[in-house]
């Protein structure tokens, strides 16, 4: 049971925090992504890895699409928990993408033959999965916030 007690909620206002962290784990993600497609010889690898990045912003579409139009106009408060959640889900996906990748047979994916580039794409990889962990916790972070500053409606009180 949460005993935090609840801050008061305006309906219809924004909620900054969860979409400020939400906004920075997801662009800090493509940027990661993005460097480590430039990093890596160009190829199918470069297209995955910017790929990816592309992947980490859609995590904001659904902040976004409470911005424009009627019809996709979600509820401010509805947007940035909605927004964590698939940034959560996104990060678990990519760490699990990441860990096939590096523990796959013979040591990676590309089937590299030189020590350096092993240890070159097993650095990258390592600091990939890293920037997903501090995404999972931005996004858990981001519903945390979320949640404890939501009005709860309880007739009992």
């Amino acid at each position: 049971m949460n005993q935090q007690s609840r801050l008061p909620g305006r309906l219809g206002k924004t909620m900054p925090i969860p979409a400020g962290l939400v906004g920075v784990a997801a662009a800090g993600s493509a940027i990661a992504h993005v460097t480590a497609a430039a990093g890596t010889p160009a190829g199918v690898m470069a297209w995955w890895m910017a790929a990816m990045g592309a992947a980490c912003l859609t995590c904001t579409a659904p902040m976004a699409c409470s911005l424009i139009g009627r019809r996709f106009r979600l509820c401010a408060r509805q947007a940035a928990p909605r927004a964590a959640s698939h940034l959560l889900a996104m990060s678990a996906a990519m760490i699990l993408i990441h860990l096939v990748l590096l523990l796959g047979p013979g040591g990676g994916h590309h089937g590299y033959t030189r020590r350096a580039s092993v240890a070159g794409h097993q650095a990258a990889m390592l600091t990939l999965i890293g920037v997903e962990l501090l995404c999972l916790l931005a996004a858990s972070a981001a519903l945390r916030i979320a949640r404890t500053s939501t009005p709860q409606l309880n007739p009992h009180h």
